[in-house]
């Protein structure tokens, strides 16, 4: 049983300064973990920093990583020197849990020395990188045997071998149980810190178009109503629906990401006539200016079968709805934890998939009905969708 005050090794392959999802899940989680935590030290590969990020955790930055490593030839000899690091940071430090943010690289090193030490371990999957591996996996088709060094084969035996396995969603629960038919997983959420919750709210109490539209004029926008979107510019995002969407409607639409599909984007706008701006470099300062002026999110995010890219929760869902802006979500796969069609979100879309422009007509018009969506995702995420919330229910599954 761990202690009541734990003494923790976690470690990512995806860090800062790597955006995306699971830098920013493992960041804030530790971050989060460490006033519940006697210790936590944070490993990463080589040239990781958290830069003007607050950081109250030790870390410990794996010079010799090399990631390309991760399977094949030579991924047991990697195994064998990370095992020895973790060994060896575990002892300085004198830590008593291991957690890898990640199944892959670190995955396969922190489940083995878990087990070895005997020490309660937890190895988090998010979505994407067991359907990379596993395409049936997402329609609970269980997997063929693989060889024992290729990454699919390498994860499926993380999976088997780690105390715990922790996931973002009760969907990625589900593929996981596909892959690995032994395992029970622990849904742990995501989240958004606490701090920039209660800022937000501060800052838009409530729902007010008058709001929003003077907020657009101070970014030089126009007044009109807005659609934000924050992410990358990949398949699977469907990203094409929201300029569609953008066209139908009349809505400006604010783009802000980069990735292969930015020209064809910015080709579909022009021809549909949607006003579109887009945003390739965005601190998380202009990120959130952005969003507090939209009045809707879009995160109609599918499944791509060629890269196995689907949204295993949607952070990007909870900053939407942080923000005062209404996300529109089918709330298919891991967004259907948060996402409750006319409570939280709004589906745009008719029974056949067809844009119901008519309803978000009808929703922009009444600030009553917009303000009752932003005031309930608002409750949801502070009940259970913040990083503190997250750690608690780690350190839970830990125990």
């Amino acid at each position: 049983m761990i202690k009541e005050k734990p003494r923790l090794l976690v470690c990512s392959v995806d860090s800062f300064p790597r955006m995306g999802g699971v830098s920013t899940l493992a960041y804030e989680v530790t971050h989060a973990l460490k006033p519940m935590v006697s210790e936590c030290v944070y490993l990463g590969p080589k040239g990781l920093h958290f830069g003007r990020r607050s950081v109250n955790f030790s870390i410990y930055e794996d010079w010799e990583s090399d990631q390309s490593l991760r399977a094949g030839e030579g991924s047991d000899l990697e195994d064998e020197r990370i095992i020895d690091l973790m060994k060896k940071i575990i002892k300085f430090y004198g830590l008593d849990g291991v957690v890898a943010f990640h199944p892959f690289y670190y995955g396969p090193a922190a489940a083995y020395v878990g087990k070895l030490l005997g020490l309660p371990t937890a190895v988090m999957v998010h979505g994407t990188e067991l359907t990379s591996q596993f395409t049936g996996a997402i329609d609970g088709v269980s997997p063929a045997p693989m060889p024992t060094n290729s990454l699919g084969g390498r994860l499926v035996r993380t999976l088997d071998e780690a105390g715990r396995v922790v996931t973002n969603s009760l969907f990625t629960a589900s593929i996981a149980r596909a892959i690995a038919p032994g395992i029970k997983p622990t849904v742990i959420g995501c989240g958004i810190p606490k701090a920039a919750l209660d800022h937000l709210v501060r800052q838009t109490p409530v729902y007010r178009a008058k709001l929003k539209a003077r907020r657009r004029i101070r970014l030089g926008l126009n007044e009109s109503p807005m659609i934000a979107y924050v992410g990358r510019l990949v398949p699977h995002k469907n990203v094409d629906l929201l300029i569609e969407m953008g066209a139908a409607t009349g809505f400006q639409v604010v783009i802000m990401g980069q990735g292969p599909l930015r020209h064809e984007l910015e080709t579909l706008a022009g021809r549909l006539g949607a006003v579109v701006r887009f945003y390739d470099e965005a601190d998380d300062e202009k990120k959130w200016q952005v969003l507090e002026a939209a009045d809707f999110g879009f995160l109609m995010s599918g499944y791509d079968r060629k890269t196995g890219g689907f949204e295993g929760f949607g952070i990007s869902m909870l900053e939407y709805c942080a923000a005062g802006a209404v996300c529109l979500t089918t709330g298919v796969h891991g967004m259907a934890d948060f996402a409750e069609d006319g409570k939280t979100t709004i589906n745009p879309q008719t029974d056949d998939g067809k844009l119901n422009s008519v309803r978000l007509a009808d929703l922009i018009a009444d600030e009553d009905a917009m303000d009752s969506i932003v005031q309930e995702a608002r409750r949801k995420i502070k009940e259970d969708y913040t990083w503190d919330r997250v750690a608690e229910n780690l350190l839970g599954a830990l125990a």
